[in-house]
This record gives C-alpha cells, structure tokens and sequence, in this order.
C-alpha cells in the first residue's frame, strides 16, 4: 500500500471485461479483445474517486487460478503478494460458476474486495439472470452490476470501493469454502495422518486435490441460490456458427477463405484512397519544384523527403484496412475459434493453439506477437514461438510486398472474382507460415524436445464487434505509422539522399550510397538483385518500410524520367 494514494488491483479470468472497466473507469485506450491473453502485463491508470480522492488502479493479466505455472498468472500472483488496498474483482455474469473459483482464492488473502459483476447483458440475452443481492449476501462482499462496453454503474462502482477503502473490512468468509466441507478436507488429511484444520494442512491439502473440489462444492451451493437459467430452446446463434466455425474441415475452409477476402480487400479496396494520396504527394512535389530555385535544398526536398516518405505513407489504407480486418476477427470472437481449428496444424510442427494467436499477432507486429506468449505455460512452447513469430510478415512488410506485386503481377482476376495480386500477397504470407513451421519443427525436435503442452482455451461467444473501438485501434496503429514515416523514414531518407548525393556533382552510382551498394552488389548478384536493390536492403535494417522510401531516392536521384518514381 502507497502512503498516500489508494492502489486498487483489477482482477479476473481472462475474457470476463477487466481492461474494458480499467478503460472505462481511467478514461485509458489500452487494447481490448474478444479472446484471452490480451492483458500480458499490469497497466497502471488514475481512478478519480470523489473531488478529493484519487486512487491508482492496475489491470492485472487475466487468469484462472493463482497457483498456475503461466508466466501472467505469476504476474498476477507477484503483484498482489504487494497487498494492495483493493482488490476488484471482475466476474462474468453469463458465466459465473468458473469465475468465481478465482474469488474464493482472491478472498484467502485477506485484502477488501469489491465484485463488478460484468456483462450482465450478456446473460441476459442467454436468458441467465443472477440475483445481485443474494449473490452479495453469499460472498459476504459488496457486489455492483455493471457493463463496462457500455460505462453502466460505474458511478455505484465507484462509490463502493470509496466505502470498502475506507473502512478496509476482509471478508468474513475467509475459508469459508473450507469450513463448510470440513469433512471434506479432513478425510484426505486424515489419510496422511493429519486432521488438523489450519491454514499449514489447507496448503498440504492442495496437494492432494481436496482444496479444489471443496472450493467448488461450495461455488455450486452459491450457483443454486443466485443463478436462475431460462435458456430458449434450440441453439444459439453462436452455437449454430461455432458447428461451422470449430469443424476440422469447413472451420479450416472458413479461415482460408476470411484470409483471401482480407488480402483481396487489401488491393481492390485501398486502391482508389492510394491514388488519393498518390495524387496529392506529386501535387505538392510539382508545386515545391516550381517554387525553390535548382539546387541542394530542391533536391534534398523533392528527391529525398517527398520521394522517400510520400512513397511509404501511400500504402497507409492497406495497412488501415489490414487493422480494420483483424480487429473485426478480434473483437467478434472469431480468433479464439480460429486458434482452436489450427491447434490440429500446429501440433504437427510441435506446438499447440495458443500458439497461434501470438502468431497472429506477429501479423500486425511481431514485439506485441512476442509479449503475448506469456500466456504460454509450456517453457519450450514459448521459447519456439518467440523464435518463430519474426517470421511472420508483419505490417511492415506490406509496403514492400505492394511495390513488388505491383511491379510484376498483373492486375487479373482468378478464380472467378479473386486478383491474382491479392491471390500473390496470400502466397507472400503463406510462405513465411510455412517456413516458419519448418524452422518450429526442427526446433522442437532438435533444440525443445517434448510433447506440446494441453491446448485448453475459454471459448467466448460471438458478438457484435465493437466498431467504434476497432477504429480507435485502426487510428493508433494509423498515428503509429505516420510517426515512423515522420521520423525514422524521415531520417533515413535524408541521410540516403546526402550519400546518394555527394560528392556533389557525381552521379549515384560514383556516390557513397553507390559505393556501398557496388561493394556488396557481387553478393547480391545471384539472388538477381542489383547495387540499387543492394542499397535500399541496407536501409531497410532500419526499418522495413525504409526499403521503399530508398529504393524512391536512389531512382529519382539516379534517372530524370518521369517514369523514376513508379
């Protein structure tokens, strides 16, 4: 506990709304999604609890038990061995039962707990009802409804942890789940020559599996008593879907064909708002070089920055497109079935589902891809997949892969409706999958060895993706880009242009950048590729999207036809 402020733990199972509320309640913007494991790391925000109290809240990685092995689980446990003032505790109402196994232990330790028991819309529409009251007399803990997606009863939330903070009173039933299966805990000590009931046999007990089930023998006796269920007949929408959606075959069948529409959009739909900005880029280049007299400043202006950066920030609808589409498959919940579908191919390389969705996430950028494997609790599994996820094609690359697709694909239809660009760009990702793969299985049967671990994933149901939030991603991974064309791009563009332009007067091929580019060329040669080529691939370790924007400055700097820059 601070001096001073208040620290208040969000905690919970994971897909039950935690970083939602943490949001709602700090007015933060941190990444949500329909799928576990999105929460790899506690974030910290100010809660402002009245005019004259603040508190500091985190949002501790989702979980299932405290005593797991996962590398967020021991996040988790790590950060509240720290005793914080408060813990919330974030339960889904649409499923109750599994979510309060965590509350049970959150409770032995001792420190004031508020429940916010979320989605209450959810069960609703699943026709479950929970008796708030009754399931607070039960807990013997103040519990809120609230649904955070849409910021309800975060004012009586707010106005319960300001009493629990303030008289900071432990439940009292603290072992209670023990003390009413006594004889329960008791009889398996007892075969250990040890019946003692005190908090050293409740830790012998664990061992021995009594613990568990004594915590749920009295979750279900609390279930009965709060929980009403009027399920309508027939299945769910999302049942019928998920029969389509998990099938070994149409379910496989299904993720091909999202991952082809998603490239096929990439080409067809950013099309027009490329050209868009293609078109403003060489109108302010024309203005620019009528206006400055011939010179250094003329040249470092329209073949340098305009020609470097204005050739990579063209590409930025792919990209937006690209986040737009996985943030849809995100917040929908369709990435948790996907991950199941493909838990069959990755136990072929070695690894298991939960693999795949850091892989995935390697797609839009391999550093989150690779923070997110904390939700692995297999050593070797996690080790192979942060060696691997760099091998997938990350945003970074799309830029390259348009200028080369563009360059020596045609634009033809395939396959009735399909381009064979977008059907290239498919193959481009495919292959880093594929070598991936084989670089998982020579590391999981030479370097890993072992079986890949139990694939156990919640499955969440499908909703309706949350558009305004899936924008507000596709803008931060938008203003992320404009910053890297601002700066690093901006930084490598000019200093390509100084060696691709001194010394003054001499052509590119006699420049540094010439040089340097002739030096490695015969290295080079082989794979087809020439000293430009060479060059803009030295660049590009800066950044991949660099590759572009050198590769815009050689040409216009080395050719004076219009034709340069495309």
């Amino acid at each position: 506990m601070s001096s001073n402020i208040p620290t208040i733990a969000l905690a919970g199972n994971p897909n039950s709304g935690k970083t939602s509320l943490f949001n709602a309640v700090t007015g933060l913007k941190y990444k949500v999604g329909n799928y576990p494991g999105v929460t790899v790391d506690k974030k910290v925000g100010k809660l402002l609890l009245d005019e004259n109290t603040t508190a500091e809240i985190y949002d501790l990685p989702g979980i299932y038990s405290l005593s797991g092995e996962s590398e967020d689980e021991k996040v988790t446990a790590k950060s509240l061995e720290q005793e914080p003032d408060l813990i919330v505790v974030v339960l889904d109402a649409s499923n109750l039962e599994r979510n309060l196994y965590l509350l049970t232990e959150l409770i032995d330790l001792g420190i004031p707990i508020v429940v916010a028991l979320n989605m209450v819309d959810v069960a609703s529409s699943s026709g479950i009802k929970v008796y708030n009251t009754l399931l607070s007399k039960g807990l013997d803990l103040p519990v809120v409804n609230v649904i955070a997606s849409k910021k309800e009863g975060l004012a009586n939330l707010k106005s319960e942890i300001s009493k629990a903070i303030r008289y900071r009173r432990p439940s009292s039933k603290k072992y209670a789940w023990a003390n009413k299966n006594e004889s329960l805990i008791n009889s398996s000590l007892n075969q250990h020559q040890d019946s003692s009931l005190n908090e050293d046999n409740l830790a012998k007990a664990k061992n021995y599996g009594a613990v568990a089930s004594a915590r749920y023998k009295w979750i279900n006796q609390i279930v009965k008593k709060v929980v009403s269920i009027n399920k309508k007949s027939g299945f769910s929408y999302s049942e019928q879907i998920d029969k389509i959606a998990t099938h070994k075959v149409w379910g496989l069948a299904l993720f091909v064909l999202l991952m082809t529409t998603l490239f096929q959009a990439l080409f067809s739909w950013a099309q027009y708002p490329m050209e868009l900005i293609d078109s403003l880029v060489s109108t302010v280049a024309n203005y620019l070089s009528a206006l400055l007299p011939e010179g250094l400043i003329k040249s470092l202006i329209i073949d340098g920055i305009l020609a470097g950066v204005g050739s990579v920030i063209i590409f930025i609808p792919q990209i937006a497109l690209l986040f737009f589409f996985i943030g849809l498959l995100e917040d929908s919940g369709y990435l948790t079935r996907a991950a199941f579908v493909m838990d069959r191919v990755m136990r072929l390389v070695g690894l298991q589902g939960r693999s795949f969705i850091p892989l995935l996430s390697s797609f839009a950028c391999a550093v989150p891809g690779i923070m997110s494997t904390r939700s692995i609790a297999s050593v070797s599994d996690r080790l192979v997949t942060i060696l691997v996820a760099p091998l997938m094609s990350c945003s970074a690359r799309l830029p390259v892969y348009a200028v080369l697709i563009a360059a020596f694909i045609p634009n033809k239809t395939v396959f009735a409706f399909f381009g064979l660009q977008a059907l290239t760009l498919l193959a481009a990702y495919v292959l880093g999958i594929v070598v991936a793969a084989i670089a998982a299985l020579i590391l999981k049967k030479y370097f890993f060895t072992g079986e890949p671990a139990l694939y156990v994933m919640e499955m969440p149901p499908f909703r309706k993706p949350n558009i305004i939030l899936v924008l507000r991603n596709v803008w931060d991974r938008v203003k992320l880009f404009i910053k890297e064309a601002g700066t690093v791009i901006l930084a490598c563009t000019v200093v390509l242009w100084f060696l691709a332009s001194f010394p003054f007067g001499s052509s590119v091929e006699q420049s540094y950048a010439g040089s340097i580019g002739k030096f490695f060329e015969p290295v080079l040669l082989p794979l087809g590729f020439n000293w430009e080529i060479g060059i803009a691939i030295l660049a590009s370790f800066a950044a991949r999207e660099v590759f572009i924007s050198s590769l815009a400055t050689v040409y216009n700097l080395s050719s004076t036809e219009d034709s340069a820059q495309s």
